[in-house]
Formats: structure tokens, C-alpha cells, sequence
């Protein structure tokens, strides 16, 4: 295996925006066919894409490991001891430690495995009805400064040729978990997106609307028995209330909004800087 071969390897599914954990043996010990310097890519769904750590049975335990260490974002240690049935047995009722790990096999040796993830950025989804807008420019550029991914979904890009194959960018976009999605429609759209959003779960949904507006809005969707969980996740007025009038402004107190929610889903014990 060629280190080039690794980091290319590693370098496209970043660029495809797709996470993973990257495993390395760093230490053996005793009898194991894997040596300070293998390395494997494992994805998200814990499958191995890249590498080797010499065997079925080290590779076995590679997938709920990677899956824990890139929930947590964390690079972790950990200590793999490759063990006949009974001692493999006896080491995991008798060993507490969440970073060792006991797999039957015939080897007896053991391996320490540094292992480390890399997430595709969260994307903040910023919606518009078409046209330049300042606010949206400004947030795409906070964005890249606090290490988010910007998309703007625009609504008047409409794909196709004739009536009959038109797509509409709303319906054909991907939402996905990790999102935070700002609404920007300023009136015109606000129920049509709004109501598409209700089918998705995302991170963060905030609207662009005085008090009176998203009030008139959230009538609306009650008679169309939208659920009321959804209606009350929506962050209306938008943005931290910093007095804001300027778009730079108005900018600037959404992504503080949106970074202080980031901030307490890591780090729950927080929850004192986010507003009531």
C-alpha cells in the first residue's frame, strides 16, 4: 500500500463530501499480521473502502468503533486484542475500558489503533426567492469563516425545457440531517417552502419574518394540519436580537443564532448561552 495511494484515496471522498474515519496501527504486540504503519479508510456505515489491518477479524471491529469515533468527532485510541474464544471472553467481562477491545481469533497478540475522523462541514442551506440578495451573500461568506459549507437554493432556477419537465429546485433538493436552512423568501414563498420543510429533519430552520408575518404563516399551515412540533421548531424572528438593520447585520445575528445552536448540540453543557 503507497502512502499516495492513501491520500488520494482519502482526498477524493473529500471532495466527493463524504465522511469517514481513517484507522492506523501504531503499535503491535505478540503475533499479529498487521504492522505500525497499516492503515484502512472506513465509511460512515463502517464498511472498509481503503486498506487493510490483516485480517477478517481486526477488520470486524474496526466498523462499530470508526461509527462511535465519528459521532463523537473525536480521534481516539484504541487497543484491539486479538485473543482465543475463552481469554477474548474473559478480557471483555472483565475489562471496563470503552477503548479496548477483545476479538476472538487465533493470533494472541494485540494491536494499538489511532483512529480519526474526518465529517464533511455542516451546510448551512440558504433559501431565496431569485435575484441577488445581501443577506444571503453575507452569511455565505460567514460561513466559510467558521468552517460551514454555504448552498443557495433559488427558487426561480427552474430546470427543463417545457411545461412537461420542469423540476423544481425545491422539490428536487437534498435536505439533509446536519442542516441548518435559513429562509429568505421574504413573504412570497414562505408557505410552499415551509410546507416542503415539514416533510425533513434538519438541524436548524430559521424564517426571514416580523412577528406578524410568520404568525399569519403559521395559521396557515395549522389549517393545512401542518404538526404543530414542526411549527414550534421554527426560529422566527430570526437571528439573535442584536438590533440589527444593516443585511451585514441582519447576517451576522443569524449565523450567531445558528453557531450557538451548533455549540450546544456538541457540547450539551452549555445550554446557557442560547437564548430562551
Amino acid at each position: 500500500m503507497q502512502e499516495t495511494d492513501f491520500f488520494s484515496f482519502a482526498a477524493d471522498l473529500v471532495r466527493s463530501g463524504r465522511s469517514f474515519v481513517a484507522a492506523t496501527v501504531i503499535r503491535t504486540e505478540g503475533s499479529t499480521l498487521a504492522k505500525p504503519g497499516f492503515r484502512v479508510i472506513v465509511s460512515n456505515e463502517g464498511k472498509i473502502l481503503y486498506g487493510s489491518l490483516g485480517g477478517a477479524c481486526p477488520e470486524g471491529a474496526i466498523s462499530r468503533i470508526a461509527q462511535d469515533v465519528l459521532k463523537s468527532g473525536n480521534p481516539r485510541i484504541f487497543k484491539i486484542h486479538l485473543e482465543e474464544a475463552e481469554e477474548s471472553l474473559r478480557g471483555t467481562i472483565n475489562h471496563s475500558s470503552v477503548d479496548e477491545v477483545f476479538v476472538e481469533t487465533f493470533c494472541g497478540g494485540n494491536m494499538d489503533l489511532f483512529v480519526e475522523p474526518f465529517k464533511v462541514p455542516e451546510r448551512i442551506v440558504v433559501i431565496t426567492p431569485g435575484g441577488k440578495d445581501e443577506i444571503a451573500d453575507f452569511i455565505g461568506e460567514l460561513a466559510g469563516q467558521v468552517g460551514m459549507r454555504q448552498e443557495i437554493l433559488d427558487l426561480s432556477r427552474l430546470v427543463g425545457n417545457d411545461r412537461s419537465d420542469i423540476i423544481d429546485p425545491l422539490e428536487s433538493f437534498r435536505f439533509e440531517a446536519s442542516d441548518y436552512v435559513v429562509v429568505l423568501t421574504k413573504g412570497d414563498e414562505d408557505i410552499k417552502v415551509l410546507k416542503r420543510l415539514s416533510r425533513e429533519r434538519v438541524s436548524y430552520l430559521g424564517l426571514l419574518a416580523s412577528r406578524k408575518r410568520s404568525a399569519h404563516d403559521f395559521e396557515i399551515l395549522r389549517k393545512e394540519k401542518i404538526q404543530e412540533e414542526f411549527i414550534n421548531s421554527i426560529h422566527t424572528p430570526i437571528g439573535i436580537d442584536v438590533g440589527a438593520v444593516l443585511p451585514a447585520e441582519i447576517a451576522l445575528s443569524i449565523m450567531a443564532e445558528i453557531i450557538s445552536i451548533r455549540r450546544l448540540k456538541k457540547n450539551p453543557q452549555n445550554s446557557g448561552t442560547l437564548k430562551p
